[in-house]
């Protein structure tokens, strides 16, 4: 595929000659003669993206080239955002991340889809899918100039037709959207950074601070240094996830609203919180309850939902990274109710304990390995570096098992896997807990069968009676969260050391 953002001159394909301008794609077959005659005197921006397209052949298990059936010039009709998705694919082609490379190679299918519909179908601008486009590259580039005139551009539309287009579809004009995505990131970043309300409007894309801070107002009805103080002090913060709720508990606060169920068990001790859901938040709910704050956290899948979007036209919402450390977590929590100093304090006091306890536990079983198993129902996994192995592999620097190193968080296994690992030790946990008692009771079965199993008997760390168990717990101590490690600190204390712990 050659995608040409600016060029003068021609392409010539297997004889036929196509003049070359702005915006241009084609698709070259395997055995093309392709001669590009390029003006020397005009800069050329193009890119060069090989691939191979391939179909199942007869022979089950192998795979052969397929044709694709295509012209060799495509037609497009956005083609910024066609750039935009170029430049995510190679962000994560790059990344050295597997999964997102594969995310990559879906972004691509993806393109392609839509170049061969426009190709073959010739179908009209679908106005509706046009206005969403726009309306994600404003979400995406909010901090860099965007005009109307470029936003119509995208959408294939006049600069007047796309505002009203627009506004039919928003209830807004395409600048006042704008506007508002600007100031619900600023409102983040008030809480969050710390940096100067000049430093904060440049950020989100506001020639100057004092244009930013009447918009502000006029928007929230407040000035930035007023809405600061009102969330520094505010005891209404939503917490949409187990992991934010264990960090506000540690400081100390007790969730003016959150999720609450019995998969994280402190959240069912909660007296004057208000239930927004059980496991996902119900936004009628939690617009009734009018927060002043929303904290939550990524998913694995990196991903916003459609109800993810809303939260920020609820309340300024903080979303902690997936793959940013607890600790970070904590204090980013901490920054945003004004307790920083606390924070630091229950740092402290947690790496000293975790010194502790790692020198006693390391004195009682050495460089023994310990493999760490969830059990649930019909299904089990080895948990990895994240969650109860970011305290025993990393505050207690426990040994890890061969293979385990390799599980950044959880991989499901079969029984037999665990021959793999060679486990001097094996903690036995929960995994993938609802919270209800249905799930308790096939756990227990689950641990039952699996202790009645001569493949499990077999085992060195089950031969040696060296199996430890708290999969009764839920997932008290798979969240992370500050105020899991520090119970799981305990816990571990209990398991390896019962002595003691008498």
């Amino acid at each position: 595929m050659l995608l040409f953002k600016e060029a003068k001159g021609d392409i010539v394909i297997d004889g036929r000659r196509y003049p070359l301008h702005r915006q241009k794609v084609f698709i070259l077959s395997p055995n093309a003669s392709v001669k590009l005659l390029i003006h020397s005197d005009d800069p050329a921006d193009y890119y060069y993206i090989p691939f191979q397209a391939l179909q199942a052949a007869a022979d089950l298990g192998h795979f052969a080239p397929a044709e694709l059936k295509c012209p060799d010039e495509l037609s497009v009709m956005h083609f910024n955002t066609l750039i935009e998705k170029v430049h995510e694919m190679k962000k994560k082609q790059l990344s050295g991340i597997r999964l997102y490379a594969m995310e990559a190679n879906i972004l691509f299918q993806e393109l392609l889809v839509a170049l061969f519909k426009n190709a073959v179908h010739e179908q009209k601008p679908d106005y509706s899918q046009a206005i969403t486009l726009t309306l994600d590259y404003m979400e995406q580039n909010y901090r860099f100039p965007v005009t109307r005139e470029k936003l119509a551009e995208m959408a294939g539309m006049s600069a007047d037709y796309y505002s009203r287009v627009f506004r039919k579809k928003t209830g807004k004009s395409p600048m006042e959207y704008l506007t508002e995505i600007r100031i619900n990131q600023a409102r983040q970043l008030l809480v969050q950074s710390g940096d100067s309300f000049r430093s904060i409007a440049h950020s989100v894309g506001f020639s100057d601070e004092f244009y930013f801070s009447r918009k502000f107002k006029a928007t929230t009805g407040r000035s930035p240094t007023a809405y600061v103080k009102q969330i520094r002090y505010s005891e209404k913060i939503a917490s949409l996830k187990h992991l934010p709720t264990g960090h506000l508990i540690a400081l100390g606060i007790e969730p003016y609203a959150a999720i609450i169920n019995n998969a994280y068990p402190v959240t069912s001790r909660f007296r004057n919180t208000i239930t927004v859901g059980d496991s996902m938040p119900d936004l009628e709910k939690l617009m009734a309850v009018k927060p002043d704050l929303i904290v939550t956290c990524e998913s694995r899948d990196f991903g916003k939902s459609p109800k993810e979007k809303m939260f920020d036209h609820i309340a300024p919402t903080v979303t902690l990274p997936f793959f940013q450390n607890w600790r970070i977590h904590f204090q980013t929590v901490a920054k945003i109710v004004g307790k920083e100093k606390e924070a630091n304090d229950w740092l402290e006091h947690y790496e000293r304990k975790a010194e502790t306890i790692r020198k006693q536990i390391k004195q009682k079983i050495g460089d023994d390995t310990v493999l760490i198993v969830g059990i649930g129902d019909g299904k089990m996994c080895v948990y990895g570096q994240r969650n109860i192995g970011t305290v025993l592999y990393g505050d207690l620097q426990l040994a890890v098992p061969k293979g385990a190193e390799e599980i950044a968080h959880y991989k499901e296994i079969y029984l037999e896997d665990l021959f793999a690992f060679e486990a001097d030790r094996i903690l036995l946990t929960s995994y993938k807990h609802d919270g209800t008692a249905d799930m308790d009771h096939a756990i227990r079965n689950e641990a039952s069968a699996l202790f009645a199993n001569k493949q499990w008997r077999a085992l060195k760390a089950v031969r040696n009676r060296a199996v430890y168990c708290m999969y009764d717990s839920r997932h008290l101590y798979t969240c992370y969260s500050s105020l899991s490690h520090d119970l799981l600190l305990d816990k571990a204390h209990q398991l390896f050391m019962p002595e003691s712990s008498k």
